[in-house]
């Protein structure tokens, strides 16, 4: 696992203040907001939170942002780690972020239980000395929801839905509880865990409240005090903004121009990306997936410029391109960071011969792995164009980067047919 030291980021930049409880402040008077994902495509479904309640964000890759904004987004790939470099990952942002001050920090997690929540939350609760975490996954208008302490997707247990074929982090069970425990088994500090219904907090550990509707949300909130870690959803966020007073900015998303030339990466071997990938094909798009040659565990420079070159001459004939590894699995050993690292690579031959100045990315890992070959590490989020969908501009660049997770769907705008 390669990660930059964070030792060196400079993190003294001021933060324009959320309405946060004083014990958060240091010894300035300001507080420190940010926010921690374990994924690229999860902190930018963030950002569009924040950019839908008209407040200032900045995002960095593995970098606390010097940007004086109202909320830093931190982007890791920590759920494509093993779980010792996860742990270290998060060891190393925490002590930074509280070295000299308490910031306000919500670790943004996958709805879906993914990763290593409770190892990464662990670095955190050590490092900031806040020994409570409310953890709220939950997502209720996307149906993901939480009852008796089993996770449901709809009217279905999370082990009986496709979660329990990720090649990943396979689910096979719907325990919120079994499923954290079995994902953090090395350097996880936080045993006690407590779910279902839950009223108050009696002692230190991982809260995970029932959750099925916005109200239950609103209760988790209220279950918080001031040495509390928040942990949880882009819904439960968005739900700490209302609860704090802000209001959802009704023009700022009226005014979506989106772009009409563009190179898509569709890395998720999600469903909902697999089906829209055939959906631009059958509307005259122009889909390309690797040649049987980069489907293998071991590939030639040779064919990389070969595909690189022809692709190329589709651009430069209908300024769109849509590119995904494959329409089925791939399962040499550790195929899924080989094809990241071999698309990342593509695109960056591609960049070099061809003026693409959107670049539309589905998948956290390959979109992760392909802004760290680029040496991308600071954007600025633009615009939210669809729940989970947010628009970025590259810093010191031309370029714009939309990025979105797997499982959510690309506006429908996206489909016109191609001339």
């Amino acid at each position: 696992m390669k990660f930059e030291s964070y030792h060196n980021i400079e993190n003294k930049a001021n933060f324009i203040s959320l309405p946060i409880p004083e014990s958060y402040r240091d010894g300035t008077g300001k507080v420190g907001v940010l926010i921690i994902a374990d994924d690229i495509t999860g902190a930018a479904e963030i950002a569009g939170v924040c950019l839908r309640y008209g407040l200032k964000v900045s995002f960095g890759i593995d970098a606390i942002p010097a940007d004086d904004t109202d909320v830093k987004i931190i982007a890791t790939d920590s759920r494509s780690a093993i779980e010792g470099d996860a742990f270290q990952i998060y060891q190393i942002i925490a002590n930074e972020i509280f070295k000299d001050s308490k910031p306000f920090v919500f670790k943004k997690c996958d709805s879906a239980l993914r990763g290593f929540i409770l190892t990464e939350l662990s670095a955190l609760t050590d490092a900031s000395g806040l020994h409570t975490v409310i953890l709220q996954p939950s997502n209720p208008l996307s149906g993901r929801s939480i009852k008796n302490g089993e996770y449901f997707i709809g009217d279905n247990k999370i082990e009986n839905t496709g979660f329990s074929f990720d090649p990943d982090f396979p689910t096979s069970e719907s325990s919120v509880k079994n499923i954290l425990l079995s994902r953090s088994t090395r350097q996880n500090t936080l045993k006690k865990i407590h779910f279902g219904k839950i009223n108050k907090i009696s002692e230190p550990g991982v809260y995970i409240p029932d959750c099925s509707s916005i109200e239950d949300l609103i209760k988790s909130i209220e279950l918080a005090d001031n040495e509390t870690l928040m942990c949880g959803s882009a819904a439960f966020f968005e739900q700490i903004l209302i609860h704090k007073g802000y209001k959802a900015n009704s023009i700022a998303n009226n005014q979506i121009n989106l772009p009409t030339e563009f190179l898509l990466i569709s890395g998720s071997t999600h469903p909902e990306s697999r089906i829209f990938v055939e959906k631009m094909k059958n509307n005259n798009f122009p889909v390309r997936t690797f040649p049987e040659s980069l489907l293998q565990e071991k590939t030639d420079e040779k064919d990389i410029e070969e595909w690189v070159n022809e692709l190329s001459e589709i651009w430069n004939k209908n300024n769109t391109l849509i590119l995904t590894p494959s329409v089925s699995n791939i399962t040499f050993p550790d195929s899924s960071t080989i094809l990241s690292e071999r698309m990342a690579l593509v695109v960056q031959k591609l960049l070099d011969n061809c003026k693409i100045r959107e670049i539309l990315l589905s998948g956290g890992a390959t979109s992760y792995t392909l802004l760290k070959e680029l040496n991308w590490k600071t954007l600025k989020p633009v615009q939210e164009l669809a729940p989970g969908v947010v628009r970025m501009k590259v810093q010191h660049t031309e370029t714009y980067l939309t990025l979105k997770p797997g499982s959510y769907p690309w506006p429908e705008e996206f489909l016109n047919e191609k001339c």
